[in-house]
């Protein structure tokens, strides 16, 4: 741990060095180039943060940036982020009791890696962050990139990333109210309050509530969405002493309350309560070195409180209480480097300090990470409106419980004429293993079994390709992707004997699977009266461990988001929706462990019948300052044995603004 940290003070320190000469440097040579940033004329082009990790124009990134911009999360109707992204192309938003999880491309939820205002979170469960946890008051937009994006962000980025980046305050006062009340009393009431007390400082606060009934379906017992009860608070404070430095100070804390029911195979039934808490505080400086060079440095600390609660009705036998505690530091420095229109660099390095307490592991899980990654932007060509730009990246990730790993990555952007773009990237990917499968020491002798962690797995790994093309102009676009994701190593559940306590399984990297696709969509805006989103996703994967497709994913999925408008009346309609076919799930004939843990004796695969998701909300605009909104969410009441959907819900609600 010495070691790590003194390694990363000494990358820091040479970044250090780099910035003070880049800012030493004022001559006329080390200028900035117009190009680095926004183009020297015509309107403002956006930045994205997550492609590179640091500011970037969304056209120069050489990784394909899909980015929901705040305007576009407020016409949308979605109340969390797990509505935001569930009807996007490409990503499949996963339901459970346990809240909503995240498929992108299809890769199961840990494979996918979850940011707020780029660090990570903590509180993952069965490696998944719930999205339900982060309303959307508080979004100013979303980041996706997709494909491997470890050689950037290291763990956890096989599958791709997304960032979701908060609320930023930029007038002189400014506030915002918005309340709704729906069907089971679904309540979602939240309030943002920002301003500039004087001219260096800036001061946001925001809180939120949100509640909803527990769902059962007609005739059962067990709950099939839990009760929810959740509030959160948050400050943001920004401080800009002069025009090279500015520090920003977050603190936010999240308290959520889940509630349901399950019955188990015996008969037995369970009131089940489950209590989350998230304290976070973090601080960020940026530095503008010199007009060549920029510094991002951030220090976060952050904990996820989860505490489960089972009580068995008629009983006490069968009860149980758990109370886990994930704490995670975060220390990241990333340079920037504009050398010349043609050349740009990011340096950086990370450290990450994680520790677990949990009855449910055989000791206190401790882990230190640290890591140094770069990429180097280079145009090769750029004559007109024809560009071609390479960008190779590579990081080293040195971590204490499993050692360490390279990641290396390359990108190309060809751009022959103005509206037409091809991309393409190859990366490596790696999953480091959780606390759980290290170090998990769990019995269930009512059900007939034992889990014991691995203390000798590897990480995961994964090698994935992508290649695209985009076509647009001022009126829309239109783009065509290809991916492929090969994954070694996988951890699975492996059986390995059995005592007087039942059958005894543990962890290890034993599996290979692959996913491969297609992603088309197609975007068209004619002035503020229409527009429309139209996606298609074609998937295929394959499971070598089982010789099967991998569970749950649809062979073809198509997403849809139509606005239709009257400026004149203030009237919009936003419909949103999803449509997923060829779902394969696989159903034991005779089961060998109710645990789910161990192989079947046989089964038999069930595709369901297709599955549609359709949002529809209606808003009457009083000017900005007001607006008043109905809305449905899940029109045709979809859901199945297979998919844990909230019926059919009918909301109204206001929003107003200053």
């Amino acid at each position: 741990m010495m070691f790590g940290s003194r390694a990363a003070h000494g990358a820091i320190a040479v970044c250090l060095g780099a910035l003070l000469l880049g800012s030493g440097a004022r001559g006329a040579a080390q200028q900035a180039p117009a190009d680095v940033m926004a183009p020297p004329s015509g309107p403002p082009i956006e930045i994205v943060v997550t492609g590179s990790r640091t500011e970037e124009r969304i056209d120069r990134a050489a990784n394909a940036t899909e980015v929901i911009r705040r305007a576009e999360i407020e016409k949308s109707g979605a109340r969390d982020a797990a509505e935001l992204l569930e009807e996007r192309s490409g990503m499949q938003v996963v339901r459970s009791f346990r809240g909503s999880e995240l498929q992108l491309r299809g890769l199961d939820p840990e494979y996918t890696l979850i940011l707020i205002d780029s660090m990570r979170v903590p509180g993952q469960i069965d490696g998944a962050i719930d999205l339900t946890r982060y309303g959307v008051e508080n979004i100013e937009r979303v980041e996706i990139v997709r494909g491997p994006g470890s050689a950037l962000y290291g763990s956890d980025a096989m599958g791709g990333i997304v960032n979701i980046l908060t609320r930023e305050s930029k007038r002189d006062f400014e506030a915002d109210a918005f309340g709704s009340y729906g069907q089971r009393n679904v309540i979602d009431v939240s309030g943002t309050v920002a301003g500039r007390p004087f001219e260096p400082l800036r001061l946001q606060l925001s809180a939120d509530w949100h509640r909803a009934d527990a769902y059962s379906k007609p005739g059962e017992i067990d709950t099939r969405v839990s009760g929810r009860n959740q509030w959160s608070s948050g400050m943001r404070i920004t401080l800009e002493p002069d025009e090279r430095h500015t520090f920003i100070v977050r603190g936010s804390y999240l308290h959520a309350e889940y509630t349901g029911v399950d019955a188990a195979a015996g008969g037995a039934v369970y009131d089940r309560t489950q209590l989350q808490e998230q304290p976070q505080i973090g601080l960020e400086h940026r530095l503008q070195a010199s007009p060549l060079v920029r510094l991002v440095s951030r220090v976060n600390y952050s904990q996820f409180r989860d505490q489960y609660l089972q009580d068995q009705r008629g009983g006490t036998q069968l009860d149980r209480y758990e109370d886990n505690r994930e704490h995670l530091g975060q220390l990241n420095s990333i340079a920037s480097f504009a050398w010349s229109e043609a050349h740009r660099s990011t340096l950086g390095v990370e450290e990450l300090l994680q520790q677990l307490d949990s009855e449910r592991l055989s000791r206190s899980g401790q882990r230190f990470r640290f890591a140094a990654f770069g990429q180097h932007a280079w145009l090769v060509y750029s004559q007109g409106g024809s560009e071609l730009e390479i960008v190779p990246g590579v990081r080293l990730d040195a971590d204490s419980q499993f050692g360490t790993q390279v990641s290396p990555k390359l990108a190309l952007r060809f751009r022959p004429f103005t509206g037409l773009e091809l991309r393409a990237s190859y990366g490596r990917g790696f999953r480091a293993p959780t606390f759980q499968e290290l170090l998990l020491r769990f019995e269930n002798p009512s059900v007939g079994y034992i889990v014991i962690g691995n203390p000798d797995l590897g990480a995961e790994t994964s090698h994935g390709v992508d290649a695209g093309a985009r076509l647009f102009n001022e009126l829309g676009e239109l783009s065509l992707t290809f991916f492929r994701n090969d994954l070694t190593n996988m951890i699975t559940y492996v059986l390995t004997g059995s005592d007087a306590a039942g059958m005894v399984f543990t962890y290890d990297n034993a599996t290979y699977a692959w996913t491969t696709g297609i992603e088309a969509a197609a975007t068209l805006r004619v002035r503020d009266e229409l527009s429309f989103v139209l996606g298609y996703t074609w998937l295929n994967t394959w499971d070598d461990e089982n010789k099967r497709k991998l569970q749950g994913r649809p062979t073809s999925r198509v997403t849809g988001n139509i606005r239709l408008a009257h400026p004149g009346w203030g009237i919009e309609l936003v419909a949103r929706g999803a449509l997923a076919v060829g779902r394969r799930f696989y159903v034991p004939d005779d089961v060998a462990s109710e645990s789910g843990l161990g192989s079947t004796a046989s089964e038999h695969a069930v595709v369901p019948k297709p599955l549609a998701q359709v949002d529809l909300r209606l808003a009457k605009h009083f000017g900005r300052p007001f607006e008043l909104f109905v809305a449905v969410d899940n029109l045709f009441d979809a859901g199945d044995a297979y998919t844990a959907l909230r019926p059919l819900t009918v909301y109204g609600g206001a929003r107003g603004r200053y």
